[in-house]
């Protein structure tokens, strides 16, 4: 398959694991096989629009995440720090995000 669709896979990958549900557990909630799912997550498969609506609904995000790129190719060690930052505030409510934000602005105008 073709590297967008090995994209989407990880991104399903890494939003599953940040919802901290097996392979499994994501499958049975939206009625796919465990084994199709691995599929999708290593991009084999041409994964449906129903496919990305069911996924994105069990794992609360929006399907226009699947589709992002990674955010800094160039630099491996960044990118794993940007992607376990994202693990850590994916589930988190708004209020809860408005306030990191403000705490990460206002450190970063003081550096």
């Amino acid at each position: 398959m073709s590297k967008f669709f090995a994209s989407v896979g990880k991104r399903v990958r890494f939003y599953r694991k940040a919802a901290q549900l097996s392979q499994e557990e994501l499958g049975a909630l939206i009625n796919i096989d465990q084994s199709y799912l691995g599929k999708i997550e290593r991009g084999e498969v041409n994964i449906t629009l129903e496919t990305i609506q069911k996924i994105s609904e069990v794992l609360n995000i929006n399907p226009s995440q699947l589709f992002e790129e990674e955010k800094d190719r160039t630099n491996k060690e960044k990118n794993e720090l940007l992607n376990k930052i994202d693990l850590l505030l994916v589930n988190l409510k708004i209020d809860e995000l408005k306030t990191l934000y403000r705490i990460i602005k206002d450190i970063l105008l003081f550096k």
